[in-house]
């Protein structure tokens, strides 16, 4: 072995050879080591991209669930419609297959047939992504592969894919459900809205729209140009009594359609309450203009109905009034076209009356009559005589009959009932005057008695208003108890043209008569003749008796006709054991003539006129006065 010396080392081969050897694996192990380092990053990146994948994949995965499990449609279109992709949800919407629609514009299917579009529209479609409207939910009609209509709910979106390419996102979604429901919530939301304003039976508009009506058109107004034509049925309830409800609610609604149809589209027909009509008729003119116009509805309405192979004529009464420039409201004109259409009533009906200066003059005096009354019946101003009931078998007086009579405090002019009872019934105070009226025949009736005249008997009129009173019954009770009377002496009188209704029911006229009779009161139907259903009224009222109208009984010695109807009634009466009084007897002849007839009971001039209260036990007492006879 060899040995070098450099300086003070001393080198030998073997070492040589040693620190050869170990700088070679020093080398080996450091590109050993960079390698592991390389290896340990390049397993972080690959750790970091799978995690990466697997996140993408999950992501992806999601996405699938939602988009193919979802309701709504999905729709991947290009800028020109065309279809690129779908989910399953758009395919079951539509009822379609994807192989079927894929690069076909939904134009081209999902359309209703009427509603088809020509093949170049469609070639020429293409979105405008700046479209607002397009970033708003859409709602269309649309038709399924099977044919079957339904609400689709479109939304779309615009994005630009990877590519640089611009697509369309549609989402779709069937609404139809909730389309229909509001559909449904809006038509019933219009129905109640139609039935708030409109008359049930006739379909035109009612009281409160007609009144809306009115009120605008009046603040509206400036050169006084609206027309008010109030409009009632004469013979309304005939029909009903004769033919039925159903015949009226035919006449009633012929009535509003014939009204309607010989109007203008301006103007306004309203049913304000039973047979009642009012037409409003902007634009008037004058009051000539209405009478022209109530003239052509006057001709319209007298062509009768044909209703059930029956003819049904139901003509009608008109009053008309004209607005004042700025100066009136809806009450006002009603008022005054009410008060026209009572001057026709009174002018024998059929017939139109316009509110001109002098029915105005007229108005002015009954409302200040009306206040007259008024006042008279809050103070007892009120005067009441009596008239005398002889019985023609026994020449004697058997009753009174008590009748209100008022002596104007100004003029000193004294009304009779039929004077002054329409105003009263007008004002609404007939009950309250009849009440009044009950009262005073008990007393008269208790001073009679206590003047020695115990058994004469006292009738009153109980209007339809004294009838339907909740205390009527208990009142009369009350006061023919204290007084310690006869109750089988109290008469209490009803008109023949009263509606009493089922006695059946509780509250109605006809069963207020029935408690009348069970407590030992006389009722008797009054004016028996005149009215429309005075035949019936016998069979289903329990009445003591009937008064015949002076009317009938006044003509029997001149008619033949009115001869044979009060004789024949006398005989029904007898037959059914009811009592009979003729009204309006004033001579002897008359009074002869109903005794044979079989008439008891008689009342009128030649017996006596009305007694003052004053008067009553003076008369009975004069010899001659119930001596009347009968040679």
């Amino acid at each position: 072995m060899q040995n070098h010396t450099f300086g003070i080392w001393h080198v030998t081969n073997s070492t040589i050879i040693f620190f050869s050897t170990f700088g070679a694996v020093l080398l080996c192990g450091a590109a050993v080591f960079h390698l592991f380092a390389q290896n340990r990053m390049l397993r972080q990146r690959m750790g970091a991209i799978q995690d990466h994948t697997s996140d993408i994949l999950r992501d992806l995965t999601h996405l699938r669930l939602c988009v193919e499990n979802t309701s709504d449609g999905i729709l991947l279109q290009d800028l020109k419609g065309r279809i690129l992709w779908c989910n399953n949800a758009y395919c079951d919407i539509m009822k379609v297959l994807r192989s079927d629609i894929i690069g076909r514009n939904p134009l081209e299917f999902a359309l209703p047939d009427n509603a088809r579009l020509p093949p170049e529209v469609i070639e020429a479609f293409e979105y405008d992504k700046s479209d607002e409207q397009l970033k708003k939910l859409q709602l269309f009609r649309n038709q399924r592969g099977d044919g079957s209509l339904f609400w689709n709910q479109l939304s779309v979106a615009f994005q630009t894919g990877s590519d640089g390419r611009d697509y369309a996102i549609l989402i779709c979604r069937d609404v139809s459900t909730q389309v229909e429901r509001e559909h449904y919530l809006e038509d019933l939301s219009g129905r109640l809205e139609h039935e708030a304003t409109h008359d049930n039976l006739t379909g035109v508009p009612n009281r409160a729209a007609f009144l809306d009506f009115i009120e605008t058109a009046l603040k509206e107004d400036r050169d006084g140009s609206v027309g008010l034509l109030h409009v009632d049925l004469d013979n309304f309830k005939t029909i009903n009594d004769t033919h039925g409800h159903s015949a009226g609610d035919a006449v009633l609604r012929h009535t509003a359609q014939t009204i309607r149809s010989s109007l203008r589209k301006s103007d306004l027909v309203a049913r304000i309450g039973g047979d009642e009509f009012v037409v409003v008729c902007l634009g008037s003119e004058s009051l000539d203009y209405l009478e022209a116009v109530g003239q052509r509805l006057l001709d319209a309405l007298s062509t009768p109905l044909t209703w059930s192979d029956r003819s049904l004529l139901s003509e009608a009464s008109i009053g008309a009034a004209q607005s004042e420039a700025g100066c009136m409201n809806a009450e006002d004109l009603l008022n005054k076209a009410d008060f026209a259409l009572y001057e026709a009533k009174r002018s024998g009906r059929g017939c139109i009356e316009l509110y001109d200066a002098a029915l105005h003059n007229r108005h002015a005096i009954e409302m200040q009559l009306a206040a007259d009354l008024a006042e008279a019946i809050d103070t007892g101003a009120i005067d009441f005589w009596f008239q005398p009931i002889k019985n023609l078998w026994n020449d004697q007086i058997v009753g009174f009959e008590t009748l209100a009579r008022w002596v104007h405090p100004d003029t000193g002019r004294v009304y009779s009932p039929a004077e002054f009872l329409p105003v009263v019934e007008d004002i609404g105070l007939l009950g309250e005057l009849d009440m009044i009226s009950m009262l005073t025949a008990l007393e008269k009736k208790a001073s009679l008695a206590a003047s020695g005249f115990p058994d004469m008997r006292m009738s009153f009129n109980a209007s339809p208003e004294l009838l339907a009173h909740p205390d009527f019954i208990n009142r009369l009770i009350w006061a023919v108890e204290a007084s310690n009377l006869d109750r089988h002496q109290i008469t209490i009188e009803v008109l023949e043209t009263n509606n009493f209704g089922d006695a059946a029911e509780t509250s109605s006229q006809g069963a207020i008569i029935r408690d009348l009779k069970q407590a030992g009161f006389r009722v008797f139907l009054d004016d028996f003749g005149v009215g429309f259903a005075g035949l019936s009224h016998l069979a289903t009222l329990d009445l003591s008796g009937v008064k015949i109208d002076r009317s009938l009984v006044s003509c029997i010695l001149t008619d033949d006709v009115s001869f044979k109807i009060v004789r024949k009634a006398i005989e029904l009466c007898n037959d059914l054991s009811i009592a009979i009084v003729a009204e309006g007897v004033e001579d002897e002849t008359t009074a002869k003539t109903l005794q044979k007839m079989g008439c008891s009971l008689i009342q009128g001039y030649w017996v006596s006129r009305p007694l003052p209260a004053s008067d009553v036990v003076p008369w009975l007492a004069e010899d001659s006065a119930p001596r009347v006879r009968i040679s």
